[in-house]
């Protein structure tokens, strides 16, 4: 691995930085343009300022590297104000629903990261399959549509792709309401599987959604979301599937570190003896040893957390055969591809289009 990813990797251990690793990097002659780049594209300037605020390092670099990630931080910190605000709104139109839900990542955990570290696009529900229609009528009545955004303007969805994402991706096109302040659009995104094949583990969802939490306070009512070790299971669950999934490794959607630091903060927040043995458990009785294998195993290698309960965790839910670990899935094509690289190398990998095959069962 270069000294460039090296040190991408080392600022994002925002909770435990290693002053002394970071130091010794930083005495190389680093691209800091493409560092830059890389912190944009996953998402994770705000975490590198932060760290290297911590290290009390930003002064020992290229003035406009540490400008630039200033300016990062600071837009973050503005966007979850704007963001937290989006979400009082949405706690006026759920709080009135009679049917289970949870919401997701960014919603909980912007309130759980120090402020501007975390910021998320959109916000991600959870409701069991039967209830998609009832959660669709409610937004639609409060002014949201299907589609997308795209070059800052909102975009339809056709009918076909609406039903394409039901069947296939487990969950719906987002739905998007522009804004007059704050937030320009309010996106919320629908989940109703915990993989992508949208008519598998639905007892699943339904298991833990029998287990909400009401802990997601705002300025004008509680929110559900899911419990700790409910949340994690989740997490790993979500990242799997976007990063074995044909579709999002197509559009580039596949690997980006922030989702791998939600990983890392969590798990160096909650993680305890008493954690780990509800984790084990919560992962065996949801059936998803294999998905939250791959979240955790990723995680520890690219962080480098040595903690023991994460050990004892991967080694009760590792799976027999690890092939699926360098592997990614067409649901639509029912074809799987693999890749043969270093996984530190392929997440920072710009041409990773280039660097897969198809796996031929035999």
């Amino acid at each position: 691995m270069i000294n460039e990813n090296a040190f991408v990797l080392e600022v994002c251990k925002f909770l435990n930085p290693d002053k002394e690793k970071l130091n010794e990097l930083m005495k190389n002659t680093l691209d800091y343009p493409y560092i830059l780049g890389q912190l944009l594209y996953n998402r994770v300037g705000g975490i590198a300022y932060y760290t290297l605020y911590k290290c009390e390092f930003l002064y020992d670099l290229n003035r406009e590297f540490s400008n630039s990630l200033k300016s990062i931080y600071q837009m973050n910190y503005i966007y979850a104000k704007n963001f937290k605000a989006s979400l009082s709104y949405i706690s006026e139109i759920l709080k009135a629903v009679e049917f289970p839900y949870a919401l997701l990542k960014g919603s909980h955990l912007v309130e759980l990261y120090p402020m501007g570290l975390r910021t998320s696009n959109d916000f991600d529900i959870l409701i069991n399959q039967d209830d998609i229609s009832k959660l669709s009528s409610l937004l639609i009545n409060e002014g949201f549509k299907q589609g997308y955004i795209k070059n800052e303007k909102f975009v339809e969805a056709a009918r076909q792709e609406i039903l394409f994402s039901r069947m296939n991706r487990g969950e719906t096109v987002p739905f998007i309401k522009k804004q007059t302040k704050g937030q320009k659009f309010i996106e919320i995104d629908v989940n109703f599987s915990l993989d992508y094949k949208a008519m598998q583990k639905t007892e699943a969802v339904s298991e833990i959604l029998n287990r909400v939490e009401k802990n997601i306070h705002t300025k004008r009512n509680e929110l559900f979301t899911l419990g700790q070790t409910d949340f994690l299971i989740h997490l790993c669950a979500h990242l799997y599937k976007e990063a074995t999934t044909y579709k999002m490794f197509e559009m580039g959607r596949d690997q980006s570190l922030y989702k791998f630091c939600d990983l890392y903060f969590f798990i160096n927040k909650f993680m305890n003896e008493s954690f780990a043995g509800n984790l084990i458990n919560g992962i065996t009785e949801l059936g998803l040893r294999k998905e939250c294998y791959y979240a955790l195993y990723y995680t520890d290698i690219l962080f480098e957390i040595n903690n023991k309960e994460l050990n004892l965790i991967l080694k009760n839910i590792e799976p027999e055969n690890k092939d699926y670990l360098k592997q990614i899935y067409d649901p639509v094509e029912n074809k799987t591809y693999g890749y043969d690289m270093d996984f530190k190398d392929w997440i920072f990998s710009s041409d990773r289009k280039n660097k897969y095959m198809e796996v031929n069962d035999e």
